[in-house]
């Protein structure tokens, strides 16, 4: 158990610390806290560089989008191993379009196998559109019948590798990467010999972009920073239960109820709002605010509507938590240091005290420094931090041009 295991309790610790009643106050301070953390290289923010949603595929560039969550690229390297990934659809007999009724783990991209219920034989895709739920992806070959149910995509042509050759990248500069892409065909090309290769990457434009050249389909596994989630930043709604009874209403308004046969009653808690789609009964209007008053059971809860017209007892569905805000990230979890004295150094530049802002600013540093030092000696950073590569010089004496 953490000591500050939420950002509710780093606003209550803060405020005890330091006498303030203020809770927007010192949310404005976390935020600015945050800024100043944003480029922490701490083990938790790590990526699974083995995990399906890290694997880029290669488009038909050999280009890699860069992923949304990346903070700072660590090591990139090829396998070669195939991977697959599963999405709903849907899709009409006799048509070559589907419709992704969710979205993958793993990005999809052309030339991909495509099998399950209504899928051609051999189909694969040719236009992957957006290749997230409501897109419209067009496949090789026309549906054998009505498409259904959860699909599988997969690479195609990435057999697992047992000969090699196996390529490490290395971190350059875009202008390396493009003037050096100009003497690629220098590279050696081995087949069916067992190598470990070191090649190189680079950001260009939204893309990552590699030497020795990857091929359309080819997978790359992304080991990298993550970007972490700020406190209080808005969370997407979340479904609770599919289906729900509303009970008799009692109360002039707050209208007060009972919600049972639920599905789950998931992680709410006493104060959480919700909402639901209206069926033979309803949470009332729109206009109102309707929060969980107690937990009964698995299945069940009390609520009340604030606002709005009178609720209606009978069924309802889809009841979702809504109102939610990031409570957690991995550096509160792992290092909340950093947040205490950089908030306590934003509250006291605040307030105009610039003794005991320079305190904390001294004990934010030296929290920092310590994190910094453990990066320096590679027990965090995986070995070095240098962006040049530790098998080979960067100066390119294999190759002789005249």
């Amino acid at each position: 158990m953490f000591i500050i295991p939420t950002g509710d309790a780093l606003v209550e610790f803060i405020k005890d610390f330091t006498g303030s009643t203020n809770d927007t106050e010192v949310k404005q301070c976390i935020f600015m806290a945050e800024m100043s953390m944003r480029n922490i290289e701490l083990p938790a923010l790590r990526s699974d560089p083995y995990a399906v949603e890290n694997i880029g595929v290669a488009d038909a560039n050999g280009r890699i989008p860069i992923p949304g969550d990346m903070n700072k690229p660590i090591l990139f390297f090829k396998q070669g191993q195939q991977v697959s990934t599963t999405a709903t659809a849907t899709g009409t007999s006799g048509q070559t379009t589907i419709l992704l009724t969710s979205t993958p783990a793993q990005s999809l991209q052309n030339n991909m196998s495509v099998t399950g219920t209504g899928i051609g034989s051999g189909a694969t895709i040719t236009n992957v559109s957006t290749g997230i739920s409501g897109a419209t992806m067009t496949l090789s070959v026309a549906n054998s019948g009505t498409v259904s149910g959860t699909l599988t995509f997969a690479t195609t042509g990435n057999s697992a590798s047992q000969t090699g050759p196996w390529i490490v990248y290395d971190r350059i500069g875009d202008r390396d990467i493009i003037t050096q892409g100009m003497i690629a065909q220098l590279y050696l090309q081995p087949v069916n010999v067992p190598a470990v290769i070191r090649g190189k990457f680079s950001e260009v434009y939204s893309n990552y972009q590699f030497l020795p050249y990857v091929a359309e389909g080819d997978l790359i596994n992304l080991y990298y920073y993550k970007a972490w989630p700020l406190l209080f930043a808005p969370v997407t709604d979340e479904v609770i239960s599919v289906t729900g009874t509303v009970g008799s209403i009692s109360g002039a308004g707050p209208f007060n109820f009972t919600i049972t046969n639920m599905t789950s009653v998931g992680d709410l808690e006493v104060g959480d709002e919700i909402y639901a789609t209206a069926g033979t009964g309803s949470f009332g209007s729109t206009a109102g605010v309707t929060t969980v008053t107690s937990i009964i059971g698995s299945t069940s809860i009390t609520a009340t509507t604030t606002g709005g017209t009178t609720p209606t007892a009978g069924t309802v569905t889809g009841i979702t938590q809504t109102g939610l805000t990031v409570q957690s990230n991995a550096v509160l979890q792992t290092w909340p240091e950093g947040y205490v004295y950089a908030t306590l150094r934003e509250y006291y530049i605040k307030r105009h005290n610039d003794t005991d802002a320079a305190v904390y600013q001294t004990k934010f540093d030296m929290a920092w420094n310590v994190v910094n030092d453990q990066n320096s000696l590679g027990k965090w950073s995986g070995g070095h931090t240098r962006l040049t590569s530790v098998w080979q010089p960067r100066q390119y004496r294999q190759y002789s041009i005249k």
